[in-house]
């Protein structure tokens, strides 16, 4: 039994790391087809997102708002991408429940 426990964990612990590289690609994605005018912030502020420390989680949020702001239609379909979701959820949950403050990376 234990063997088949194992295997399963395995499997699923695959599955979580293929659906992140997904929801990366997505998030990059979107990024790349941005107007050139905004390409170059909005990329910073995705890739601190994706590989940031958690310190940067909530400027790169900011910034993200900040920048699509003025253009709802970019600014929905940003906010609904999984990788700026799950953000926002730490960002709350942050709040909620203030960290050690040690900017370790998720």
């Amino acid at each position: 039994m234990a063997e088949f426990f194992q295997a399963w964990r395995r499997r699923q612990a695959e599955k979580q790391a293929a659906e992140w590289n997904e929801e990366q690609e997505e998030a990059r994605r979107a990024v790349q087809e941005l107007p050139d005018v905004l390409q170059a912030r909005v990329r910073v502020a995705v890739e601190k997102l994706i590989d940031g420390p958690d310190a940067d989680v909530e400027g790169a949020l900011v910034e993200l708002d900040q920048l699509l702001d003025p253009h709802p239609d970019l600014k929905e379909r940003f906010f609904r991408l999984r990788v700026v979701d799950d953000a926002v959820e730490f960002r709350a949950k942050a709040a909620l429940s203030p960290g050690d403050g040690d900017g370790a990376s998720r």
